[in-house]
Formats: structure tokens, C-alpha cells, sequence
């Protein structure tokens, strides 16, 4: 059984430029919602029409529910909805095959990066695992799936983050579907020649699937992420969590295995981050 996890962020997908388009409250997001279903369905055919039997779909939006049931392919699987153990990558395990990282942005690396953050846009500057920077989502993520032997095989964004992925992962397949003028704007083609890209690319990326090498680190039975917020109220809160380190005013650090790790994402990158103002 050969199966495929997608995880769906909104802000890297054509059209997608700014707050209108990704908050839940703002006028365009029922627009781009519905985008992001439809080229997310593109992918999933690819995945079939590739030999998969099953894929897996998870929502990595916001309050991660964006992604209808009714709008998706009807082969497909939904994750959806927050609180999880693995935030974006909720449900990837060693039974996956490939890992395709769909409509996530860039970390800010390169000028013209649209939207570019690190999962709170408003919170955190940088993050490292094992004293190597990954302020990228989906390299962030590549790592949760390396850690269970499952490649990042294709990313579908901007071109700052094609070039950001594969500076981890360089024989990946790369779907760019806007290129950044400036972090609000951006020239993006139309959705009918995104989808056909994003067919192709990952039909590209999944017939050379046992080329590309998971993403892992050295040394990764024990794994210490360090996590730089934009301000100290957020370490303040995040050093309540027992085992949690303050390193610097707006700096801390958790050391256990990777699984404990990555439950703690879910804390330490986004919900406690929630209710610190």
C-alpha cells in the first residue's frame, strides 16, 4: 500500500497576497479557500494516477479547518481542526511514502517572499533544531517526516520558498506558482495553468520518489529546539511549560526525544502564542 500525506497551508497559493486572502474574516478568504481546495485537488489526482492507494490531507491553516469535506476529491483523507500532536504534519508516520508541502510561505530568507513567516508571523523570529536554523514551515515539517523516513518529495509556493526547500532537499520537485514583487504583492498565474503545473510536478515527484533522501539531522535521538520570539512576553509564557529553558530575554529551548518535540510545536509555536499579547 503506497500512501501520500499533503500538508495545506493558503497563504503560498496564486492570487494569495495578503490578510484578505487568508484570514477567515476578511472579505477574499471564501475565494481563496476554495482555490486552495481545488489545487490541492490536483495534487491528489497526480498521487492516484501515480499508483497511490491512499492520501492523506491535512488542513495547516490557521484554526486548521479551511480545507470542506465536500469540496475534495472524494478519495481523499481530511485532517482537520487544532490541538494536535503534530501541528502541520498531524498523522505522518512510517507508512507514508512522500510528504508533499502544499501552499506554505517562505521564512522571510529571501526579498519578494510573500507573506514570509514562521508559523506565527507575529511571534517568532527564528527556530533551530539541533543548532541548525529552520524559520521555513515546510522544512520545519520536511524534518517531521525525515524523522519517520518519509521525503519531502515536492513543495507548490512562491519562489522564495522553492529556493528556501531546497537548499534542505535539493533534488525536490518545485510547483512555483507566484513570484514575491514585495511581501504583499506579487505576480501569480492563473489558476487553470497552477493546477496543470501542480499535476505535473508531482506526478514528477513521485516517479522519482526513491531519489530523494528524507531530511534528518545528526544525532537525532535526542532533539533540542530553540525557539526565538519577537518579544519576551512569549518566552515569559513559554518557560510555565516544565522542561521548557530560557536562554535570552526572547529566547528558550526544550531538549527530548523528537516526538516530544514535536508535540510541543503545537505549544510553543502557535496556541500558547495565541493568548500572549
Amino acid at each position: 500500500m503506497k500512501k501520500a500525506f499533503i500538508s495545506a497551508d493558503i497563504e503560498g497559493m496564486e492570487g494569495n497576497v495578503s490578510r484578505l486572502q487568508s484570514w477567515r474574516s476578511k472579505p477574499d478568504y471564501t475565494i481563496a479557500r476554495k482555490r486552495l481546495a481545488e489545487d490541492v485537488n490536483a495534487a491528489i489526482r497526480a498521487c492516484f494516477d501515480s499508483g497511490y492507494d491512499e492520501v492523506y490531507v491535512c488542513d495547516g491553516h490557521g484554526d486548521m479547518e479551511n480545507l470542506i469535506l465536500e469540496d475534495m476529491d472524494p478519495r481523499c483523507k481530511l485532517i482537520s481542526g487544532s490541538m494536535r500532536n503534530s501541528l502541520q504534519m498531524e498523522g505522518i508516520d512510517s507508512t507514508f511514502d512522500a510528504y508533499i508541502s502544499f501552499g506554505h510561505a517562505g521564512a522571510g530568507q529571501h526579498v519578494g517572499g510573500v507573506y514570509d513567516h514562521c508559523f506565527n508571523g507575529f511571534k517568532i523570529y527564528n527556530l533551530r533544531f539541533n543548532g541548525v536554523t529552520m524559520n521555513t514551515e515546510t522544512v520545519a515539517d520536511a524534518l517531521v517526516a525525515g524523522f519517520y523516513g518519509v521525503p519531502l518529495v515536492c513543495c507548490i509556493g512562491d519562489v522564495a520558498l522553492a529556493e528556501e526547500c531546497k537548499a534542505f532537499v535539493p533534488n525536490m520537485e518545485t510547483v512555483v506558482v507566484k513570484e514575491g514583487i514585495t511581501r504583499y504583492s506579487a505576480v501569480s498565474i492563473h489558476p487553470t495553468v497552477a493546477r496543470k503545473k501542480i499535476y505535473d510536478g508531482v506526478m514528477a515527484a513521485l516517479a522519482r520518489r526513491d531519489e530523494i533522501k528524507p531530511l534528518r539531522l545528526d544525532n537525532m535521538e535526542e532533539l533540542t529546539m530553540e525557539v526565538d520570539y519577537k518579544d519576551s512576553n512569549s518566552a515569559d509564557a513559554a518557560v510555565l511549560i516544565p522542561g521548557v529553558k530560557r536562554l535570552n530575554p526572547r529566547s528558550v529551548s526544550f531538549t527530548g526525544d523528537p516526538e516530544t518535540v514535536f508535540k510541543l510545536q503545537e505549544v510553543l509555536l502557535y496556541r500558547l502564542l495565541d493568548v500572549v499579547e
